[in-house]
């Protein structure tokens, strides 16, 4: 770490030295992921602990899988992934429980052609794994105490899975806010056949339409209700907030990261009127990803909500306007989408 900080004030050795370290970067970020995990002098044993959920509780047939952190409780680490078998009561966001936990390190099988659940703890910055251990002693101790962004969530998800069949509300919950507790295994099944998974997953194409609604509201507020100043920084200023809201409510993933990112260099570029690279604002969002979280390069979504982004940058500078605007737009959109196809295939594949 001291040597790659040094060695960037060498201009011929800057490239080098960045490589080296993010490299570091991303080693201390993983071994104090390792470093928070449960003391194994604690494995296996049987520990009544206060707890509080802090994500939507996932039903699985008879049980219940959720995320929970301790209530000032050293034997426990920061953040745990939890399994109950036919619980009397759901638990929901933001209750705060009393468990008789039994935990373990956080573990997984690595088969051919299987899913890599210790890499997915791991990047998912889980620091034990564990069930609670069924009987009289698990009493929920109060609820409510959930944030201000949760609870919205918790009623937009209850709001949409009043407004129609269990199905339909489960994907407008999904796009909405990010939960997709409520998907079924059929829906992630027929979603995995058409090809349309990453529609359930918050992209860089969600947070877009969100700022573009945003954009499109408020400039024509800008046309009917007179404002002094430019209406055109006003309505991509309001684009940006409201994409960055979005983005907050639905989790903050790293494609969403990656979107408010690049909208807000966008927005403050065309606020001042200044022009900047495409390649720039990418790299830029890259290193904000990175350095807030640098494992989340591990993540699926990282490489191919950039990959796409690369890809469309580079598909546009070699794009040449010709013809009708409207048919112009309609075979660039279809060009778009047959080089994205075959752009991602290799990715998708892996």
């Amino acid at each position: 770490l001291v040597a790659s900080c040094a060695a960037l004030a060498m201009r011929r050795a800057r490239m080098c030295a960045l490589v080296v370290l993010g490299f570091v970067l991303f080693q201390l970020a993983g071994r104090a992921i390792v470093e928070a995990r449960l003391d194994p002098l604690y494995a296996g044993d049987s520990m009544l602990a206060a707890v509080r959920v802090v994500d939507f509780p996932k039903h699985a047939r008879e049980s219940v899988t959720m995320t929970v952190v301790p209530l000032d409780d050293k034997r426990l680490p920061n953040r745990i992934r939890l399994s109950w078998f036919a619980p009397a009561i759901t638990p929901v966001i933001g209750d705060v429980w009393e468990f008789e936990l039994r935990l373990r390190l956080p573990r997984g099988n690595l088969n051919p052609g299987g899913f890599d659940t210790e890499t997915w703890l791991f990047r998912e910055g889980y620091h034990a794994t564990g069930y609670v251990v069924p009987g009289k002693r698990n009493r929920l101790l109060w609820s409510g105490s959930a944030s201000a962004v949760d609870r919205f969530r918790e009623r937009f998800v209850a709001a949409s899975m009043a407004a129609g069949s269990e199905e339909a509300g489960a994907v407008l919950a999904a796009i909405g806010t990010g939960a997709r507790h409520r998907l079924t295994r059929a829906q992630w099944d027929q979603f995995a056949l058409t090809g349309t998974s990453h529609l359930m997953a918050i992209s860089g194409l969600h947070v877009g339409l969100a700022a573009l609604t945003g954009f499109l509201l408020a400039f024509g507020a800008c046309l009917v209700v007179p404002v002094r100043g430019n209406h055109y920084v006003v309505a991509v200023c309001t684009g940006v907030l409201v994409a960055i809201a979005y983005a907050l409510v639905s989790g903050f993933g790293v494609p969403a990261r990656r979107a408010v990112v690049m909208l807000s260099l966008a927005g403050v570029t065309l606020a001042r009127r200044r022009q900047l690279s495409p390649a720039a604002v990418v790299a830029a969002a890259g290193v904000a990803v990175f350095i807030s979280d640098p494992v989340a390069t591990l993540t699926p979504g990282f490489h191919l909500s950039f990959a796409a982004v690369i890809l469309l940058v580079w598909l546009a500078r070699r794009t040449v306007r010709a013809g009708p605007p409207l048919l112009h737009n309609a075979c660039q959109l279809v060009t778009m989408q047959v080089f994205l196809m075959f752009g991602l295939l290799p990715l998708t594949t892996l």
